[in-house]
């Protein structure tokens, strides 16, 4: 992994997040992301939209977001996304004993991610992963994260 995407949480971790370079969701292959700790970025028409963690970068942000099943129950952004496209709150969808969504609007929330770029950071541990995640929530409030 380049050293252009390797970064230790500072106080200048988001525009670090910021001009990390930035891969279109669609064209990104998941064996491209790193297996390791790490803070990653959707953008939406060059917007942030989303910030997460990810215990591993491969698995989180390259895999479970993506997902095109018809429960949303293990991924809050993809119930945040159902809430913009189609109005449905999470708490209706957020629980796998919750109502599902449609095929068709479970491949509109895919789409629409795959429509995002995703750059990321990696850091040195799970915690500091979590840690420069919720200062970086708190600071910026992403449309789709929760606070």
């Amino acid at each position: 992994m380049s050293s252009a995407r390797r970064a230790v949480p500072t106080a200048g971790a988001w525009a670090a997040l910021l001009n990390a370079p930035a891969v279109a969701a669609r064209e990104l292959a998941r064996a491209e992301l790193p297996n390791v700790p790490g803070v990653y970025l959707r953008k939406r028409d060059g917007e942030p939209v989303y910030v997460g963690m990810a215990t591993s970068l491969r698995g989180r942000a390259g895999g479970k977001h993506l997902g095109g099943g018809v429960s949303l129950a293990g991924s809050s952004l993809r119930r945040n996304v159902c809430e913009l496209l189609f109005g449905i709150p999470p708490n209706v969808t957020g629980r796998p004993t919750r109502q599902k969504v449609t095929t068709e609007q479970a491949a509109a929330v895919r789409n629409w991610l795959l429509g995002c770029e995703l750059s990321w950071l990696e850091v040195p541990s799970v915690a500091a992963a979590d840690e420069l995640e919720r200062r970086l929530r708190r600071e910026y409030l992403p449309p789709l994260n929760r606070v």
